[in-house]
């Protein structure tokens, strides 16, 4: 019979002297203890007595006590752990297994070091558990980065940085401003006057964009996000809680080649020549480095986890949240004001460990609809007064219309409420419904009409049979190797299967246009004031025709077919 192997049960490792002689160092020197306390943390110590020991400890060094042996046992004492740890008898052991504090900091590193690789065998048993439960590969593979990011952020340690270090910073940032040089760590969204204030985003800040529901703050974020990608070639991540991401880049399709979406649905409802322009919008975005995710149930911690991958392999410089309510935290929190507050602090941090600038949108409460003046105020952020306090800018996105009749319906007032390096002020936006997108213009211009719809289609054979021809004309040479983005365009890898610069495309468009202003001419529509006199003086010479035609005009006979009676 075959021998049974052996069961080896393996201890977490751990060094008991080296824990005692750093505890004994701590003990017998003040400035050990503060330049080694605060680097350490209970959970460090593997021995249950020494962790209560520094636990002890570091409530002394907090308060700003003496850290000795009396000390350390009188507050042992008063926790009632005095005896847990072996009495007082333990503790001036540890003050005499050192001669001097000198070792201090080699005891500290093995401390750390041990427990740092009892914290990675901690997150491998994790791992397999949660591998053997979980009923998605996905999943699994989540809860392994929780586990591993998880230990990293734990050990991440800050040192004090000298005011020298921070002023060199400070005085070449200011120097290349004065020479007109362009900080290549900000990201320039290509709104002017936005632009002027912000000085551009900066790494590791939190914006915020806050506005009441269909007002446009997805929008206007989209419309960042492709101004960053395609004028300044930067890498953009977007995590969309509500929206797909094809309905995300169909919107970025339309602010790019100006086309209206409307168009785009519409059967036939592109001509040519904006045809051309989606397509070109098609191609532009293809090159860019535009990343999006649309799972609706990201956590903070999920987005830190894509990012910092995200990073790793392609680099990172704007990212891109839609939006703050819409995200849960993951774990149980005593409200939701307590939970939206930790996920607003949570992105700050991100935003710093990153060091990218994080564009978080945020829904305004109906305050802003109930008071006199509309005007949208820090307080009117919904569900956290924590959000104002973390965001380093905030901005409100304001439809002044839907309270002021007078004002057009397409101006839309970007407020600057809140910004922490510059100053805060104020824009008007031109909003274009049918492309989803804004532009700046400046006071005293007026917006441009909202666009007309969308043309009718024609019911006339000649309209037909001519648009027909164009058509057949357009998709000629057209194979169906398009890869399912549009009926007319090849592979992205071809030629355009069009000419961009054809004279005859003004021609057409201009013949279009005239039919379509025919088409409407034709449409009955109420008199005014002034047709009604018009008619009146009409029949009134009428009258007086009719007059003259009996007494004089037909006197001769009638007039022959096709002449006038006079």
């Amino acid at each position: 019979m075959p021998e049974k192997p052996k069961e080896i049960y393996r201890v977490m490792p751990y060094n008991a002297e080296a824990e005692q002689a750093l505890l004994g160092s701590i003990l017998i020197d003040d400035r050990t203890a503060d330049q080694l306390v605060p680097n350490l943390r209970e959970n460090d110590f593997y021995v249950s007595a020494n962790r209560i020991i520094f636990a002890a400890m570091r409530e002394l060094q907090d308060a700003s006590s003496v850290v000795d042996t009396v000390s350390v046992a009188d507050k042992l004492m008063m926790q009632g752990n005095l005896d847990k740890v072996g009495g007082i008898d333990y503790l001036a052991s540890l003050a005499e297994c050192v001669p001097s504090a000198a070792g201090g900091d080699h005891y500290a590193d093995i401390v750390k070091r041990d427990s740092l690789i009892r914290k990675v065998i901690t997150a491998g048993n994790n791992i397999v558990k949660e591998g053997y439960k979980s009923v998605s590969g996905t999943d699994a593979l989540m809860a392994a980065e929780k586990e591993v990011y998880a230990i990293s952020e734990d050990m991440t340690e800050k040192d004090l940085t000298h005011a020298s270090d921070a002023l060199s910073v400070v005085m070449k940032s200011i120097q290349d401003a004065q020479a007109g040089l362009v900080n290549n760590d900000a990201i320039y969204t290509d709104f002017p006057i936005l632009d002027q204030l912000s000085h551009g985003l900066k790494p590791g800040e939190l914006i915020l964009v806050a506005a009441r529901p269909s007002v446009g703050k997805t929008a206007f974020a989209l419309n960042i996000a492709a101004n960053v990608c395609l004028k300044h070639n930067k890498t953009v991540a977007i995590f969309s809680l509500e929206m797909p991401a094809h309905l995300l880049v169909k919107r970025m399709l339309a602010h790019v080649s100006g086309c209206s979406l409307t168009a785009m649905d519409t059967t036939g409802g592109l001509s040519a020549a904006n045809a051309g322009k989606v397509y070109d919008a098609y191609r532009r975005l293809l090159g860019t480095n535009l990343y999006i995710d649309d799972y609706s149930m990201n956590s903070p911690t999920d987005v830190l986890t894509i990012c910092r991958r995200l990073k790793r392999d392609h680099g990172l410089d704007l990212i891109i949240l839609d939006y703050l309510q819409l995200m849960t935290a993951g774990g149980a929190e005593e409200s939701r004001q307590v939970e939206v507050s930790s996920m607003s602090r949570s992105m700050k941090i991100y935003a710093k460990e990153l060091g990218v600038p994080i564009i978080l949108l945020s829904q305004m409460s109906r305050g802003v609809e109930q008071r006199n003046d509309h005007t949208p105020k820090l307080s009117d952020l919904r569900e956290s007064g924590a959000i104002e306090q973390d965001a380093d800018m905030v901005m409100f996105l304001h439809r002044e219309s839907q309270f002021n009749p007078a004002i057009p319906a397409n101006v839309v007032k970007l407020i600057v409420a809140k910004n922490r390096n510059g100053a805060r002020g104020e824009a008007d936006l031109e909003w274009n419904g049918e492309t989803t997108s804004f532009r700046e213009y400046k006071q005293g211009e007026a917006p441009a009409a909202p666009a007309a719809p969308p043309r009718p289609a024609y019911r006339a054979e000649e309209s037909a049979a001519a648009e027909e021809d164009d058509a057949e004309t357009f998709t000629a040479g057209a194979t169906s190797e398009d890869n399912g983005l549009m009926p007319f365009a090849k592979a992205a890898e071809d030629e355009v299967p069009f000419d961009l610069e054809e004279e005859g495309d003004d021609d057409a468009e201009e013949f279009a246009d005239k039919e379509y202003a025919d088409e409407y001419a034709d449409t009955p529509s109420a008199p005014s004031d002034e047709d009604e006199d018009e008619d009146e003086e009409d029949e009134f010479v009428d009258d007086l025709d009719d007059n003259f035609d009996d007494d004089d005009a037909f006197e001769e006979g009638s007039p022959e077919d096709g002449e006038l009676p006079f």
